[in-house]
């Protein structure tokens, strides 16, 4: 006698975040919880996405802080955003900070990434160009 079995498959589409590995001078401020006192630091961006971005910071503000982002070009910002730590990397050499952008999405995604992809195009070609001068 044979059996009848129904197979059942289910598609789970998950967004893919597009990313851009660029790194852009940036400008971070926040208020320290326990001080009360304004930090300011600058850093260099690792990736830029669609929805956050992840940041290289001498000093690194607490998971969930409010942090106000600046991106920089020519020392002047290109776009400025309130931002949420989402998860930071306490490496020594190297540390970083995930952060989730809370305003102007569309602005974000049309400034900041094309600015990435500039910055991306611009070294790509820099680095092209060195390889055949030598």
């Amino acid at each position: 006698m044979a059996q009848h079995v129904e197979y059942a498959t289910t598609s789970f589409k998950t967004p893919l975040n597009h990313r851009i590995i660029a790194s852009m001078p940036v400008q971070a401020s926040w208020i320290d919880q326990e001080t009360g006192e304004k930090v300011k630091v600058e850093g260099l961006t690792e990736n830029v996405g669609e929805t956050s971005t992840l940041v290289n910071l001498d000093i690194l503000p607490p998971v969930g802080c409010e942090v106000r982002l600046r991106i920089m070009n020519d020392n002047k910002p290109i776009i400025e955003v309130q931002t949420r730590v989402i998860r930071v990397e306490r490496d020594p050499g190297k540390p970083m900070a995930a952060l989730s952008i809370l305003e102007n999405l569309k602005k974000w995604k049309r400034t900041a990434l094309t600015a990435a992809q500039e910055w991306v195009t611009r070294h790509w070609k820099l680095n092209y160009e060195e390889e055949w001068v030598n």
